[in-house]
């Protein structure tokens, strides 16, 4: 198996811990634009976008289709819930998560605190971070405080659809960005929680050193 993406993107790292949950062996293909914008990556991931995936002659893209595959192909270990009822919240949860938290948290904190002064050299627009944090980050914790338990994994055990709530909410921790346990006590927690999950701690450990590169960037811009 093969997995192209960056590993400090969201998307890749949803679909790493997926993979690693599983306990699936694979390749992490470095991938990164501009990349992903040639004609032998296109024709992997017609879109450009990471992740892409190989399973022999399988090809897909998309982490959501990546995790579907991977549930329905491997099944011994599952990432959802057995539950009907819980395996729709669980899907809802990974669509709302990467539909809505990736925009604010990634795009407008951490790829304008992180990557545009590393890739395209220029400052971070402190404006776009702030817009970011204080009007479009609240209301969509607000939603996410009330789908989480009280305390624990969503459900009961480490999931796709808690490292979904998380991923982009930890690319954002990366660029000095908390959540403030005051008001949201249960995504706070919730955060923490995840972050400390093997799995999860195996992936961050080898972003670590793109990471320090990109902090140091920041640092000299």
């Amino acid at each position: 198996m093969k997995l192209y993406g960056t590993p400090i993107s969201p998307f890749v790292r949803k679909a790493r811990v997926a993979l690693e949950l599983k306990g699936l062996e694979y390749e992490l293909v470095d991938s990164i634009y501009p990349g992903t914008k040639t004609l032998e990556y296109l024709a992997i991931s017609p879109l450009g976008k990471i992740p892409a995936f190989e399973d022999g002659d399988i090809i897909m893209c998309d982490s959501n289709v990546i995790v579907e595959y991977l549930e329905e192909r491997y099944p011994a270990i599952p990432v959802r819930p057995t539950n009907i009822a819980d395996r729709a919240k669980s899907r809802w949860l990974e669509e709302y998560a990467g539909s809505m938290l990736f925009g604010p948290c990634a795009a407008g904190v951490f790829m304008e605190r992180m990557t545009k002064p590393y890739m395209k050299n220029e400052p971070t627009d402190e404006g776009v971070v702030e817009h970011s944090i204080n009007n479009l980050i609240p209301p969509l914790f607000d939603y996410i405080e009330t789908q989480l338990p009280a305390d624990g994994f969503i459900f009961g055990e480490m999931g796709i659809a808690d490292i979904a709530v998380a991923t982009a909410i930890i690319n954002a921790s990366y660029a000095g960005f908390e959540v403030d346990a005051g008001h949201w006590p249960k995504l706070s927690a919730h955060l923490g929680l995840v972050k400390t999950n093997p799995v999860v701690v195996k992936c961050m450990q080898s972003e670590a050193p793109l990471i320090a590169a990109l902090s140091n960037a920041r640092a000299a811009s």
